[in-house]
């Protein structure tokens, strides 16, 4: 697709047939019905307080269980349409420019936060606000998980994972619905089919998109593989077929309808932006005042519209620099006999200690309840406010 780095915002972005308001808006209140009711029934047999919720659900559906045993056998069951060969093209790829996946992985997390919803959710966890190293820290690892070569054949670290973060979900989903305060002002379903959609899309196209504007050239036939790969991977967390592209292009009209949808800037995404440059600095110390950089790379990944900022996308010297490195990365990469591999066996191993924690970690609920000040506990009551008003006119 040629025209992937092109920006998508409030000021153009749009619905159409496929992805309509009328199909986003019924999936607002769609969690991941297979999932919630096998996390149901891990409570109902007591097997909740287990460390490892998915062997809790696997025990279950070996005792006769109905709930666990069909999200055991829907899982189990890969769709007809999954080539595994693109899977493992798409991994190679993206293990091919790691250092460049995680400034990606970075933006995609920040910028996501103008999806008000997602963002209440997050919040009301903690799972961003109260500590971001960590929640980088788990998403990073998933990734790593994810890339690992064979890793999501049935059985293996990425594929395990990957349930393990599904029913993390249908664990928040459940615990965010007992609390009076939020259930009453929240719209929609925690975590719901467009939050999940809107996700998913942060890791394929949004991802993809910003390697493009960094200067990283893939084939188009690489471009489908890494499309491919976060189409299984939605799959396997439970997205139903309705929201699951069936190409890049797909996935771009998908993105556009989603932000038309349920995407906020003006006031709240100037501050989100604000908030996003100082977080980021701040996990990058000892490499001087990383703010100008990060403030530079963000409103060159989405563009100041994003964020209702009224400023000039000027690129920092050090983007400038890293750009003309992918450029010359992505040549190499092309036509160096072999470099291909090279680079993603280096990124495989840069990855390894990522790779350490999925198998160490089982994904569960960590309420971590944020320590907010004054001004933002109001930015996220007039955001809730906003939300209410925007989908309930």
């Amino acid at each position: 697709m040629r025209d992937i780095d092109a920006l998508i915002d409030r000021t153009n972005a749009g619905y159409s047939p496929r992805y309509s308001k009328a199909l986003l808006d019924g999936l607002m209140s769609v969690g991941d019905p297979l999932a919630d009711r096998a996390m149901a029934a891990l409570h109902e047999g007591n097997y909740d307080r287990a460390s490892d919720k998915l062997s809790g659900v696997r025990a279950l559906a070996s005792q006769g269980n109905g709930a666990a045993r069909k999200f055991v056998d829907a899982v189990a069951t890969p769709p007809a349409w999954l080539d595994r060969a693109a899977i493992a093209s798409g991994q190679s790829v993206m293990l091919s420019f790691v250092s460049l996946s995680r400034l990606s992985l970075m933006h995609s997390l920040f910028a996501g936060g103008v999806f008000a919803r997602a963002t209440l959710v997050t919040r009301a966890t903690g799972r961003l606000g109260a500590n971001p190293a960590t929640r980088i820290s788990e998403t990073g690892a998933f990734i790593a998980a994810i890339l690992q070569p064979g890793g999501l054949e049935q059985g293996a670290l990425g594929y395990e994972t990957t349930l393990r973060v599904r029913l993390l979900h249908a664990s928040i989903r459940s615990w965010l619905k007992k609390i009076p305060d939020f259930s009453r002002d929240f719209v929609g379903e925690p975590i719901d089919q467009t939050m999940l959609a809107m996700t998913l899309s942060l890791f394929s196209y949004v991802n993809l998109r910003s390697f493009a504007r960094l200067g990283v050239r893939f084939s188009e036939g690489e471009n489908e593989a890494l499309q491919h790969l976060w189409r299984y991977v939605g799959w396997l967390l439970g997205i139903e077929d309705a929201l699951l592209a069936h190409s890049l292009r797909q996935e771009r009209e998908l993105w556009s309808a989603l932000v038309a949808h349920q995407a906020f800037a003006d006031e709240w995404g100037r501050q989100l932006l604000d908030e996003s440059v100082r977080t980021a600095a701040s996990l990058t110390q000892g490499r001087g005042d990383m703010r100008p950089f990060f403030r530079s790379l963000f409103l060159h990944l989405s563009g100041p519209a994003w964020f209702g900022a009224q400023e000039d996308a000027k690129l920092d010297p050090r983007l400038r620099a890293l750009r003309a490195a992918n450029v010359a990365q992505s040549l190499r990469r092309r036509w160096i006999p072999g470099a291909s591999r090279r680079m993603a066996a280096t990124g495989l191993e840069a990855f390894d200690k990522s790779a350490k924690l999925a198998r160490a970690h089982h994904f569960e609920v960590k309420i971590e309840t944020p320590d907010e000040n004054a001004r933002a506990e109001a930015a996220m009551k007039a955001l809730g406010a906003s939300v209410r008003a925007r989908f309930e006119r």
